[in-house]
């Protein structure tokens, strides 16, 4: 296999699967360049549909009123994220109670199912939203919860090719033949200040004041000088000045809040970190579960093991239901082994590699072997992941697919650009797919 790109293969991205020439290109030049839409768990595509003007006060809602409202969002250059903040505080309710089956891109148009109480309709109707499209209302008993669907399709255009069109087309046609290395992606370690799981490391080790140095003294190529010489500061003592914190921008939120923390009580770094939103601190915890993850995959490759054919040792996972790691899962064994391979090549199981957490299990197997001197080599153990006072930090880990296959890809040419569209369950990226494609640096994928 091919190596990996210089600046992902610290991440564990060590490999591409195919080994045609990158294409090279740019990614999401324009927000229609990349369009995504939902996949219910029903497989029914929940399709793009001709804009709109914003207004909402024609809402008609399908069915027998029940509890909640379900509805198609179709929007433009706004998060789900973002998204839910505006409706959760445009209708009076408590963000949780905006759901939503999975979060979308930023950057691109994109199509997705969310829920909302019934009693809030009314409000809805007077709200007027740019960019967003609300349609396809229906009262039910239940709402939209994460991970109700089957998956997404990608419809994306790639621009500014290195590479001829007959060139482009056989390496997509080798991404449709090869199952690929189902990496978490640069995205889930941060593209800017790639420190995200660095952190997280620091503080399933409960190290505090290492955390923090590596959220507020990492430096960045994309940041002012001004900014790097304050993180470059910092680095001596981490004791700041209100001075300093004016270098900070604004959307560093957290980052600033810890900094006016440690103003009022120095040294009290746990104190300062509790000013950070849980939701905040958990991704930095499941970013390095994601490191780890990429590593062990990595090393199956080393190892030569298949990422698709099970061994003795390995673990399956029902394909197209909800995992965790704990539920609806295979132990393949010797005497298994034959029924296990049947089970992946009917496509009802798919192999699966531990996202390491407190409940993974270490069954005797070569794959165990590889985990276990992974986490030697990281100086970290499964307890570590075990925290009940801080919930956070709090990660029983999972299982997660070793491969992604797409058989549905199709590419073919826009003038000068190269259009692909394909289908992903849930779990995978897109990002990693146009990986295997591109070839390039990653900055070229955000």
């Amino acid at each position: 296999m091919k190596e990996g790109h210089p600046f992902e293969k610290p991440f564990g991205m060590e490999f591409y699967s195919t080994d045609s020439i990158g294409i090279g290109g740019k990614l999401k030049t324009r927000y229609e360049d990349f369009l995504v839409e939902e996949i219910a768990a029903d497989r029914t595509l929940i399709g793009f549909k001709e804009w709109q003007d914003g207004t909402t006060s024609e809402i008609i809602v399908e069915g027998k009123k029940s509890r909640f409202v379900t509805f198609t969002v179709q929007k433009m250059g706004i998060s789900t994220l973002d998204l839910s903040t505006i409706l959760s505080s445009s209708l009076k309710l408590p963000r949780n109670l905006v759901t939503y089956a999975g979060l979308k891109d930023k950057r691109a148009v994109t199509v997705q199912k969310m829920s909302i109480p019934s009693h809030a309709i009314t409000r809805l109707m007077d709200l007027e939203l740019s960019r967003i499209n609300l349609r396809d209302f229906s009262y039910t008993r239940h709402p939209i919860q994460i991970g109700d669907l089957w998956g997404n399709k990608f419809t994306i255009l790639l621009r500014d090719l290195e590479v001829d069109p007959d060139t482009a087309l056989r390496a997509a046609e080798a991404v449709r033949e090869t199952p690929l290395l189902n990496y978490f992606g640069v995205q889930r370690f941060g593209l800017n200040r790639p420190n995200t799981h660095l952190a997280g490391k620091y503080l399933i080790k409960r190290d505090f004041e290492n955390t923090i140095r590596t959220m507020l003294c990492t430096e960045s190529t994309f940041e002012s000088e001004e900014l790097r010489e304050v993180r470059l500061k910092l680095t001596e003592d981490l004791t700041p000045t209100e001075k300093m914190i004016e270098s900070f921008p604004k959307d560093l939120s957290y980052e600033r809040k810890i900094l006016h923390e440690l103003i009022k009580t120095p040294g009290e770094y746990e104190r300062a970190l509790q000013r950070v939103s849980p939701r905040i601190l958990t991704l930095m915890v499941h970013a390095y579960q994601s490191f780890l993850f990429n590593r062990l995959l990595s090393r199956r490759i080393i190892a030569g093991m298949s990422i698709v054919q099970p061994t003795p040792g390995d673990f399956l996972i029902e394909l197209d239901t909800t995992h965790s790691g704990r539920d609806s899962w295979l132990y393949v064994t010797e005497t298994s082994l034959e029924e296990r391979i049947a089970q992946v090549k009917r496509g009802e199981y798919g192999l699966a590699l531990p996202v390491p957490g407190y409940t993974t299990r270490l069954p005797p197997a070569s794959q165990t072997d590889e985990l276990k001197s992974l986490l030697m080599d990281e100086e970290v153990t499964l307890r570590d992941f075990r925290n009940p006072k801080m919930k956070a930090l709090d990660s029983p880990g999972g299982l997660h697919l070793a491969a992604i296959v797409i058989d549905d890809l199709d590419a073919s040419y826009t003038e000068e650009d190269l259009r692909v569209a394909f289908s992903l369950r849930k779990g995978s990226y897109a990002t990693v797919v146009l990986r295997e494609l591109m070839k390039n640096h990653p900055i070229n994928r955000v």
